[in-house]
């Protein structure tokens, strides 16, 4: 089993407030590493003069509506996820499968309106009433198989480069966790695509600020490893794993999940992540 999920799984006895949404994870997590591998298509070529003028100018390799998706394979994938919620949590899943028949909601129209308008939690929210929230997770999910196997097929084909921005250079989606290797080397991580890249470690990914008076972070006591990155200037967060002592290579998946309580703490100090998934780059 992936060491990632045995972690979540040994986690979940020792987070009882979170074990529902763990118990959840894992078996989203599970079913994402499943269809990757059933899923049989030959992303498209990657075009080199592309990638060298978009890196150059500071723009992620494609936007996220410029990825390719399959429909039906997005269509019957979201269908799975939802499966999976029903049967964790039914009265959730009734009230969502409401919501979604009252509003007329249609995955695949939507999708294109959620990646070329790149709409946000909170105008979901606003379009969807109360369940917004849940539809914007889950069609999240539904679009991660797809982006990972599309990232992981460009950075087998790229060469070292030198990235500077605070978002994935390739689907542009703003990092979900950061990370600290030896020598205080910094990198983030695309919770989109699972993209990872450098970046300055006194530096605010998402406003780029670099004053060190207005840099800082949290951590809890007891919880040797985990951080929670502040920038005062733009009042955002990231949570923060120092790797160094550490013996496997983290799922940064369940890393998110895991610290769900640090994201918390945060959002109770005033402190947000981004409004929206992705940059808008022009």
């Amino acid at each position: 089993m992936d060491t990632g999920l045995q972690k979540l799984r040994q986690q979940k006895e020792k987070m009882p407030n979170y074990r529902e949404v763990l118990e959840l994870a894992e078996r989203l997590i599970t079913l994402k590493q499943q269809t990757k591998k059933q899923w049989a298509f030959l992303p498209s070529s990657m075009d080199p003069i592309k990638l060298r003028i978009h890196i150059q100018e500071g723009f992620p390799y494609l936007r996220p509506d410029e990825i390719p998706l399959n429909p039906a394979q997005i269509q019957g994938y979201f269908q799975s996820l939802l499966g999976i919620l029903k049967e964790q949590n039914p009265k959730k899943y009734e009230a969502l499968r409401n919501s979604i028949t009252a509003k007329g909601f249609e995955l695949a129209s939507f999708l294109k309106r959620f990646l070329e308008e790149r709409l946000t939690e909170d105008r979901l929210g606003k379009e969807m009433g109360k369940e917004g929230s849940l539809l914007f997770f889950f069609v999240l999910q539904s679009l991660k198989p797809a982006f990972e196997i599309h990232a992981e097929y460009w950075r087998k084909e790229q060469k070292e480069f030198f990235w500077a921005q605070g978002y994935c250079p390739f689907c542009g989606g703003y990092p979900g966790m950061g990370e600290i290797r030896e020598e205080g080397k910094r990198i983030l991580h695309c919770p989109l695509c699972a993209t990872e890249w450098d970046f300055p470690r006194l530096q605010c990914p998402y406003c780029l600020n670099e004053d060190q008076e207005k840099l800082t972070y949290f951590q809890v006591e007891g919880e040797a490893g985990y951080r929670v990155d502040i920038c005062l200037l733009c009042r955002r967060y990231l949570k923060t794993v120092d790797v160094r002592e550490r013996v496997e290579d983290p799922n940064w998946e369940v890393e998110d999940y895991l610290t769900l309580h640090l994201d918390h703490l945060a959002q109770e100090e005033g402190y947000t992540r981004p409004e929206g998934l992705f940059v808008e780059v022009r």
